[in-house]
C-alpha cells in the first residue's frame, strides 16, 4: 500500500516509516499540519493516512481526516489522544490505534484497514484498536 503519514513528531513519523517499509509498503511523509497532509495527498493520492491527533502549527488531525476524506483518502488515526476523537462527532476513518504502539500492533492494524478497504472481514485485529465501522 501506499501511505501517508500525518505526523509532527519526526522520531515516531520514523519509527513508522521504518516498520511500513520492512513489510514492503510504501510510504510519504511526513506531513506535520493538516494542509500539509491535504496538499502531499492531492499530489499523489495514497491508498490510506496514518493521522495523529495534534499536528504542529496547532492544526488538527481531524481537519486532516476531513480534508483527506474529501479526496477519497481514508484514514486511520494513530494517537495518544483517541477520547478527543469522539467530541467533534462523527470522524472520518477507519478506526485508531493508540499510542503507544508496537511494530506487530501497527502493522496488523495497516492490515486491518486494508481489509476494511477490500471489504474483507479483518482478522486479527489489535485489542488496542478500535474500529468505527
Amino acid at each position: 500500500m501506499r501511505i501517508l503519514l500525518v505526523e509532527d513528531e519526526v522520531l515516531i513519523a520514523l519509527e513508522q516509516q521504518l516498520y511500513l517499509e520492512a513489510v514492503g509498503h510504501s510510504v510519504t511523509g511526513p506531513a506535520i499540519t493538516a494542509a500539509e497532509a491535504v496538499e502531499m495527498a492531492a499530489a499523489d493520492r495514497p491508498d490510506l493516512a496514518l493521522v495523529d491527533m495534534h499536528l504542529g502549527m496547532g492544526s488538527s488531525g481531524i481537519d486532516a481526516a476531513r480534508g483527506l476524506s474529501e479526496l477519497g483518502v481514508p484514514c486511520l488515526f494513530i494517537t495518544a489522544f483517541r477520547d478527543e476523537l469522539k467530541k467533534g462527532g462523527p470522524v472520518a476513518g477507519i478506526g485508531c490505534l493508540p499510542k503507544p504502539f508496537t511494530e506487530s500492533g501497527l502493522i496488523a492494524a495497516v492490515e486491518v484497514a486494508r481489509a476494511v478497504l477490500a471489504g474483507e472481514t479483518p482478522c486479527n485485529v489489535p485489542q488496542t484498536m478500535e474500529l468505527f465501522m
